[in-house]
């Protein structure tokens, strides 16, 4: 009995023990509390941390494969912390070496190990500890190497911070150049530019770079930064053209003839030959003069080159030739145009033969070989206007040389026009030919003989020789008198002669019609007498086609007043069963005026206007202009 009580004693109190076991137990497992983790900026999916119960850790999304922020646990949070603190200045660290790759590169390289430790899913305290050690350090070195070549290398970092100063007013100086008219201008800032900003993207520190070239890129954008309201004013001078009228300073080398006619001589281009090779003559350019005029070059500035053959003693290789130098600015490219004929009638192909008499080259800058300008159509009778497409402009100064072949002579030559533009052509005739026009009278256009490029078939070598002279008066019923300049010595062969075409006294000009059709024709004149006037288009006493011919009688200012009073003449003076109008095509149009009949003197003739009286559907167009 008592050995069976004993028994049960100890089962109770084994029962009793394994109780109070089991509630110590179960209290220990029970869910820890903590605290959660401050946001992490680096991590996309702030918030969704979740704390395992068993064992008491947050868990950041993707932890089990190493990325994001790993384990955070009560022994690393600190660290973590820490870490993740110097990480979050990467942005604003590594901008501080932008210009300095090779810095920049192992600064990122130390962010991205840094990074690679703090997103590790099992990372030590340790671990976080050294990672932002090596981050520190490595963000200190950098700050130091950037001290240290900067030291080294003062000039090249002022040169370059230069260069980027430069760079920052890019986009101001290129709004100011959207003006189509400064398109070439701005294509070459563009691309200086685009270079700048090639050597700033490979910083300071690309393989093989120096000071000088940092100082050339910078030149060349302030080289053309520099005065650009004056640069697009140049620009502007050759929007439409600009004219470089024949000079003498501008002959250089050894030339055959050197001469040039007296200031007697009025006009200096003829529509018969002239053999500038003769005895007395040997012109090497000519200038027009305004007979009874003192400043002749405020009135016309119609020149002729009319040689450019070499000295006879001149050896293979010398020079002779005619040089325009010129500031331009409008890109690379520009057009020219000039006037030209031929001097005398060998010079003139007949039919399809080959012309082997003329050459005209010129030469571009340092190019070392001339290019041939093609002249091959040039006539005794015609001026036409050569267009030469230059290419390989500098920005700045350039150099234009004329000359010819060795065994060949050139064309003569007028006043030489370039532009930024081969859309000028009109502008270019109008002022060759002298052809004035007003916006209120569009349908006018003024032949201003004075100023315009002309012919006269006798002016040289003859009594009473074609002439343009000035002449003050006023015109019959108005009070106010005004200077005009007058052919004079039109009509009639020369004195001496007979009345055959070649010894009749005839001017051959040009009016550059922008629309085709019939133009009446009017003008101002000077007579002391009975006399009229006949005008051609295409030639002299061409009789064949329509609207080729306008006839004007009695037309006599004031009886034996050949001193000071005009009168104008129009339709009402024009000849019974004769026009008073041409039928002009579009572009430039021949025209000859001479007297009433060849045996018939003209008066002194004014300006000469044509009025666009009936359009015409003709699309026939001259052919006066050669590429």
């Amino acid at each position: 009995m008592k050995q069976k009580t004993k028994k049960l004693l100890q089962l109770s109190f084994s029962l009793g023990f394994l109780v109070t076991t089991a509630l110590v137990a179960t209290s220990c497992n029970q869910p820890k509390t903590v605290t959660p983790k401050p946001t992490n900026p680096m991590q996309p999916g702030n918030g969704s941390e979740t704390t395992t119960p068993e064992s008491g850790e947050t868990m950041q999304p993707g932890s089990g494969s190493g990325s994001g922020a790993g384990t955070t646990t009560p022994d690393n949070a600190e660290a973590k912390t820490h870490l993740e603190s110097v990480i979050s200045s990467e942005m604003q660290k590594l901008s501080m070496y932008n210009d300095y790759s090779v810095i920049k590169s192992t600064l990122a390289n130390a962010y991205a190990t840094a990074k690679t430790v703090y997103g590790k899913a099992d990372a030590t305290k340790d671990e976080l500890t050294n990672a932002k050690t090596a981050l520190e350090t490595a963000i200190a070195t950098a700050a130091s190497n950037k001290n240290k070549f900067d030291n080294e290398h003062t000039d090249l970092v002022t040169s370059f911070n230069s260069l980027k100063e430069t760079l920052s007013h890019k986009e101001t100086n290129l709004n100011s150049l959207v003006d189509s008219r400064y398109q070439g201008l701005k294509t070459i800032l563009v691309n200086s530019y685009n270079d700048a900003q090639g050597i700033v993207t490979k910083t300071l520190q690309a393989e093989g770079l120096n000071k000088q070239q940092i100082d050339n890129a910078n030149s060349a954008i302030t080289s053309i930064t520099t005065d650009l309201t004056n640069k697009k004013a140049n620009i502007d001078s050759y929007s439409s053209f600009k004219k470089f009228e024949i000079n003498e300073a501008n002959f250089h080398g050894d030339f055959m003839y050197t001469s040039k006619p007296a200031t007697s001589q009025s006009i200096v281009s003829f529509s018969s030959s002239f053999d500038y090779a003769a005895s007395g003559k040997m012109w090497r350019y000519a200038k027009r003069t305004i007979n009874g005029a003192s400043n002749n070059s405020e009135i016309t500035d119609v020149s002729w080159i009319y040689s450019l053959d070499k000295g006879t003693g001149s050896a293979n290789n010398s020079n002779a030739s005619y040089d325009i130098e010129f500031e331009y600015y409008g890109g690379s490219t520009a057009t020219l145009y000039f006037p030209y004929k031929a001097a005398k009638t060998e010079q003139v192909s007949s039919g399809s033969e080959t012309n082997d008499k003329l050459s005209l080259k010129y030469k571009l800058n340092d190019e070392t070989e001339s290019k041939p300008i093609n002249i091959s159509d040039a006539k005794l009778d015609e001026i036409k206007i050569a267009k030469v497409d230059l290419t390989n402009l500098k920005f700045g100064m350039n150099k234009i040389s004329f000359s010819t072949e060795q065994s060949k002579s050139a064309p003569m030559i007028g006043n030489i026009y370039i532009s930024t533009t081969d859309e000028t052509l009109d502008d270019v005739r109008d002022n060759i030919f002298g052809n004035v026009r007003t916006e209120s009278k569009p349908n006018e256009i003024t032949v201003d003989f004075a100023k315009g490029y002309g012919l006269a078939n006798k002016a040289i070598d003859v009594r009473e020789g074609t002439i343009i002279k000035k002449l003050t008066g006023n015109i019959v019923g108005t009070s106010e008198n005004n200077t005009y300049y007058l052919l004079g010595y039109l009509g009639k062969g020369v004195p001496n002669t007979n009345n055959n075409p070649e010894n009749v006294r005839y001017y051959t000009f040009y009016v550059n019609a922008k629309k085709a059709g019939m133009y009446e024709i009017s003008g101002v004149y000077n007579s002391g007498e009975n006399r009229g006037l006949t005008f051609w288009k295409g030639g002299y006493n061409v009789t064949t086609g329509t609207g080729v011919k306008a006839a004007f009688h009695n037309l006599n200012s004031t009886p034996n007043n050949w001193n000071d009073k005009l009168k104008t003449f129009n339709k009402d003076q024009k000849v019974s069963n004769e026009a008073s109008s041409l039928l002009l095509s579009v572009g430039l149009n021949k025209i000859v005026v001479s007297g009433l009949t060849p045996n018939n003197e003209s008066p002194n003739l004014g300006n000469v206007t044509f009025t666009l009286t009936e359009d015409s559907s003709s699309t026939e167009t001259s052919n006066e202009t050669r590429n």
